[in-house]
Order: structure tokens, then sequence, then C-alpha cells
């Protein structure tokens, strides 16, 4: 079974560093999104009328190094969401190639893993293109400056798929700082993970 999740997760994963094929979406205004919730209906901004941040994840079903961090990003939008920074789930992947990206497996996924933050299907991958998002899992965070939502960071939930334990959390650093008034201590980080592939415009 290790065996074969290695081997799963070596095909998957693509070791690109993200400056090399991707600019920095640093600072870029992202307009509020609709999209179908596999909790059930459909996701708007609104259900965080409070929200000071929003983590936005970029993630899927197939993807066993995007597998290693459903829990920790249950445990962050728990932990978080009451302070105002929620944590979002968007799958972009083409559920035409993919068969197990479809909004019922979704749907499947939610009850299978518990999982407590939305999690929104971009079947047209409008979303994956706005913030130019590469990989699986892949994070942004965006915060609202004079009613307009901008990026201000984009990399990496943390360092260690395999050992959260032995992690260090970008996602919570930039998520305490933003609730400290303080500097995020790195704006942007590589990812790596899923290659995210985009169907043809």
């Amino acid at each position: 079974m290790l065996k074969f999740f290695i081997l799963t997760l070596l095909s998957c994963l693509t070791f690109h560093s993200l400056q090399a094929s991707e600019q920095t979406v640093i600072g870029k205004a992202i307009a509020p999104f609709t999209a179908p919730n596999a909790q059930g209906g459909e996701f708007s901004f609104s259900q965080f009328p409070n929200a000071k941040a929003i983590a936005i994840v970029f993630t899927c079903n197939h993807c066993p190094f995007a597998e290693l961090y459903i829990e920790r990003m249950n445990q962050f939008h728990r932990m978080y969401e009451p302070l105002g920074i929620p944590l979002i789930a968007v799958n972009p992947m083409d559920s035409t190639i993919y068969e197990e990206e479809t909004l019922s497996e979704m749907r499947a996924k939610v009850l299978r893993d518990s999982i407590v933050f939305p999690y929104l299907q971009d079947y047209t991958q409008s979303i994956g293109r706005m913030f130019k998002a590469a990989y699986t899992p892949q994070v942004f965070i965006i915060q609202k400056y004079a009613g307009n939502w901008n990026i201000v960071y984009q990399g990496i939930i943390d360092d260690n798929g395999r050992y959260p334990e032995l992690a260090t959390s970008h996602l919570k650093n930039t998520a305490d700082a933003i609730l400290s008034g303080k500097q995020i201590p790195q704006e942007m980080i590589d990812s790596f993970g899923c290659k995210i592939i985009y169907r043809s415009q």
C-alpha cells in the first residue's frame, strides 16, 4: 500500500518552481465569485460578511498530495473562521478528463472526510485562471482593502505533507500576521503538487 501511494504520488507531482512558470499575483484584485458547493447550494462571499481575509485553497479529489492536507484544512477553518479568516477549497480539475472530480464525487468526499469548509467546483476553470493557480494544493489568501479583495499570500499550506507535527505552517503564520496587523512573513512561496491542466479557451 505504501509503495502504491509513493508511486502514485510521484506520478502525480510535478516539481516545477512556481516562479519559473508563473508570475506572482500578489496585490492582484479578485472579484467575488460564486460556484457550486459540494456541501449543497451555491457559494457566495455573502456567506462570510465579516471576513477580514479568506484562505482559498485549490485542491481536488484525486491528488494524493492534496489528500494529505484535508484534516489540516479542517483544523484551520475551525480555528480561524470564528476569528474572521475562513477557508474555502476550490476544485479546478477538468471533470471531463478526471471522472473522480465531478460534483457528485466531491459530495461523496465531503461526507467521507467530514469536510467542514466550503468545497467548490470550478467547472469552467475561471476561478483557477483568475488566481493563476498551478498546482493542488496551492493556497492564496485574499484580504479586504477599502472594499476590494486583494491577494496578499500565494504559496503552500505548510512545508511537510507527510508529517504535520514537523511542519512550518505558512498558512497559519500568514493568518496570524493579518489578525495582529503585522507584516506577512513571506508573501510568496514556491508551490508544487499535482499540476492543474487547463482546457484550451
